[in-house]
């Protein structure tokens, strides 16, 4: 009984304790673009580490719970198609982030919202104006924030296509989830930290203290701290609520690409960037309010 009354969604103002959890979990999924920028670490080495201490401390946690299941092939071939897709989204935007800045990697991926607007009309979700309006704004962002091919477009390209591919990602954990959640998870960071291995040659390991620092924050910081907050944000509040205040942690990647990197934002890049987090906000309200609730968003961001 008590583990029932956890799971369900707290529909009242946001208790203090889940309030600071989230606060913590956004600041440091905001850090991601900045640390992945400031690191002489590539974005092969950068998979391979973050995912190969997410991969080891979830299988341990879930050897020392007894939940370690065996999974049937059918099953296993599922879960790995989620990892190919979730290994694309670390290594595009990884690659996009090291072509351009953090915070045109984090106005990228903020066009998240977008692409599971038109996914979910793919898949035969009712299109609705104001999803067509969202879609259209966001493209209104993405233009002004790349007004030509340079360096910043390749790295919008290819934090976009991040986004497109972290998107696909809830439809498949929600057609998907007769799988235990946990080894949907463990499925996920494992079977794409076996896609990185095929890159290691092109990893780079001679790295300075200040690397290492960096990789270690993002392998324990981020993806097992950060996410162990977020998963109970998740459980306490609805999907569509957590998925508007996710968005909270592009505005703050932003803000510490300018003081940690001397990132310069421009009036153009700040728009841009309102229009796509403003659009992405629309678009999850407007599901929210036409569509029953889902599974929440996968791990892994």
């Amino acid at each position: 009984m008590k583990e029932r009354r956890q799971t369900r969604y707290d529909t009242r103002a946001l208790p203090r304790r889940t309030a600071l959890h989230a606060a913590i979990a956004l600041i440091l999924f905001g850090c991601i673009p900045v640390v992945v920028r400031g690191v002489a670490a590539n974005a092969y080495t950068i998979g391979i580490v973050r995912l190969a201490v997410a991969t080891f401390g979830l299988f341990t946690l879930m050897a020392l719970r007894g939940e370690l299941r065996r999974v049937p092939p059918r099953d296993l071939l599922r879960l790995a198609v989620i990892g190919l897709l979730f290994f694309g989204h670390w290594l595009t935007l990884f690659l996009g982030i090291k072509a351009s800045s953090a915070s045109i990697g984090a106005i990228g991926l903020s066009t998240y919202g977008a692409h599971l607007l038109i996914l979910g009309a793919i898949a035969g979700a009712r299109v609705r104006m104001t999803d067509i309006l969202a879609v259209t704004t966001a493209i209104a962002g993405a233009l002004l924030v790349v007004p030509s091919f340079d360096a910043t477009a390749i790295g919008m390209i290819l934090s976009t296509v991040s986004a497109l591919l972290y998107a696909s990602l809830p439809l498949l954990h929600q057609r998907w989830s007769h799988i235990d959640t946990r080894t949907r998870a463990l499925g996920q960071f494992s079977f794409a930290f076996l896609f990185f291995l095929f890159f290691l040659p092109k990893a780079e390991w001679e790295l300075g203290a200040r690397d290492w620092a960096g990789l270690l924050f993002l392998a324990v910081g981020v993806t097992l701290i950060g996410h162990s907050l977020w998963v109970s944000v998740t459980t306490r509040l609805t999907p569509s609520a957590t998925s508007i205040l996710y968005y909270a942690n592009i505005p703050i990647a932003i803000l510490l690409s300018t003081l940690a990197l001397d990132e310069r934002l421009t009036l153009r890049t700040g728009l841009g960037a309102a229009l796509i987090i403003g659009a992405g906000v629309l678009g999850l309200i407007s599901r929210r309010a036409s569509a029953r609730e889902s599974p929440a968003s996968p791990p892994g961001a």
